[in-house]
């Protein structure tokens, strides 16, 4: 499969500069183009001048209001198949990918049922993170993928029906997954390390000798998370357990309590979104 059947979709929300430069730096020469979405960034005019000072094929879409990264995936995905593309590599503007990615999933394109594959990420923020050996496995199923990285068919998507917009932020990615699932397609893992992720503002501590994560979220993304997590669960009662995603969430709350700060204000954010999810309509529109 040659890169002129892939481009790249970048989502643009108040983007630190550095970082996005260096993520263009790392796709550029793996795809055709790289089509950027802007949430509605307050520094849009320093990522136009970033932009338009690489040496780069691309396309920017604009929106005047932050409609969350469903809705930008879902643009940039419309612009790619427009273009006459097959495969959409998904990128959040933090995310630097490792040079051989797009390389490494061309070996798999043809894979029977494929829908999406994601790769092996090391965060930036676990210094002590262990990465599963290579030597294991070459590809398997797997259950979820994030987002970032992972390189989705266009027609499987479409299939789907894109990503859902009534998400916003959160579980988009798990849902997608659901949602190919649901149609006949598959999210596989290749065993690469492919990406430089930051999951949110991740610390560990020690408690009774056992080293655990939390992710120092704001309250807005534990909203969504809680809601979403469980309304998602509602949908495909065959891929979660709605009591135990609501576990979940109490033992975060648990954490937070613990070991956050802006305490209350997290805690009512996850009650809320509890709720939320709990009576959410069960319900899902084609997005694309």
């Amino acid at each position: 499969m040659m890169k002129s059947n892939i481009t790249a979709g970048i989502v643009l929300y108040n983007s630190d500069i550095d970082r996005l430069c260096e993520n263009i730096n790392a796709v550029k020469d793996q795809v055709d183009q790289i089509i950027f979405f802007d949430n509605n960034s307050k520094n849009i005019d320093s990522i136009e001048n970033l932009i338009l000072s690489q040496n780069i094929k691309y396309h920017i879409l604009k929106s005047t209001n932050n409609n969350g990264i469903a809705f930008a995936l879902n643009e940039i995905a419309k612009y790619a198949i427009d273009q006459g593309y097959e495969w959409l590599l998904t990128l959040d503007d933090d995310s630097v990918v490792y040079p051989d990615l797009i390389a490494q999933y061309s070996k798999y394109l043809l894979k029977e049922s494929v829908g999406q594959l994601s790769c092996l990420l090391k965060d930036r923020n676990i210094k002590s993170q262990k990465i599963e050996n290579k030597d294991k496995w070459s590809i398997k199923e797997q259950k979820y993928a994030i987002t970032s990285a992972s390189l989705i068919k266009l027609s499987a998507l479409a299939e789907a029906g894109g990503f859902n917009t009534d998400l916003f932020i959160d579980w988009v990615d798990n849902e997608i997954c659901c949602a190919l699932r649901r149609v006949g397609y598959k999210t596989f893992q290749v065993n690469y390390v492919g990406l430089l992720q930051e999951m949110g503002s991740i610390k560990s501590h020690k408690l009774f000798k056992k080293v655990f994560y939390t992710p120092n979220y704001n309250s807005i993304r534990y909203y969504y998370n809680a809601r979403n997590s469980i309304f998602v669960s509602r949908l495909y009662p065959s891929e979660e357990k709605t009591k135990k995603i609501i576990v979940n969430q109490l033992k975060m709350m648990i954490q937070i309590i613990l070991f956050e700060s802006d305490k209350y204000s997290k805690v009512k954010a996850i009650t809320k979104g509890i709720k939320d999810g709990l009576t959410k309509k069960e319900k899902r529109e084609r997005y694309l």
